[in-house]
């Protein structure tokens, strides 16, 4: 009969002991532990006052029409629309910034379809207008300019008569004006 294979009294590898023994539950299972939500810094627009001496300048929208029944049809549009949106239950912290965005795209789109301006392909884009800037007579004015620094940025308003027609004014953004510097290339002399 062959004698079975016994463990030695004295064994090579010992236990680690710094290790510290698993505790037993207390009072049965225990509900898994949910990490804390990050709190999300909103985007919060206010109206605050801006002073400053330096001039101002202002990206512009607009769409000019030749009656005041179609510019007030048009305004009215859009003030509509910008009631619906600002209706709207949204969770977004940011919610006023892209509710203007889409004013700004759906502007545009009305802009290009009925306006009666050369910016008509741009969207209605008359880029960024300042005081004592030079004016293109086919889509500014004086009267035009004037009313573009006195208009409130995130609202549209009622539209304005001028010598050009009836115009509805969005501005988009608002900037501090810098002076920038005409670049005036000069021309060399050919080289033979």
């Amino acid at each position: 009969m062959s004698e079975q294979p016994q463990e030695p009294e004295e064994t090579i590898f010992e236990r680690d002991k710094t290790t510290k023994e698993p505790k037993p539950a207390e009072d049965g299972p225990r509900a898994p532990i949910k990490p804390k939500p990050k709190i999300k810094k909103a985007f919060v627009a206010t109206k605050k006052t801006f002073t400053t001496d330096k001039p101002m300048e202002h990206r512009v929208r607009n769409i000019r029409l030749t009656s005041v029944e179609s510019a007030k049809m048009i305004w009215e549009t859009l003030v509509e629309y910008q009631n619906e949106l600002a209706q709207q239950e949204m969770d977004d912290p940011d919610k006023p910034f892209h509710d203007w965005e889409k004013m700004e795209k759906f502007f545009i789109r009305l802009a290009k379809k009925y306006s009666a301006c050369m910016s008509k392909a741009l969207g209605g884009s008359l880029g960024w207008i300042y005081q004592e800037m030079d004016m293109t007579p086919q889509t500014t004015n004086q009267e035009l300019i004037d009313h573009i620094m006195s208009s409130e940025k995130f609202k549209i308003g009622e539209p304005l008569k001028t010598k050009l027609g009836f115009h509805i004014i969005m501005i988009c953004e608002s900037q501090v004006h810098t002076p920038r510097e005409k670049v005036i290339v000069e021309e060399k002399p050919p080289l033979f």
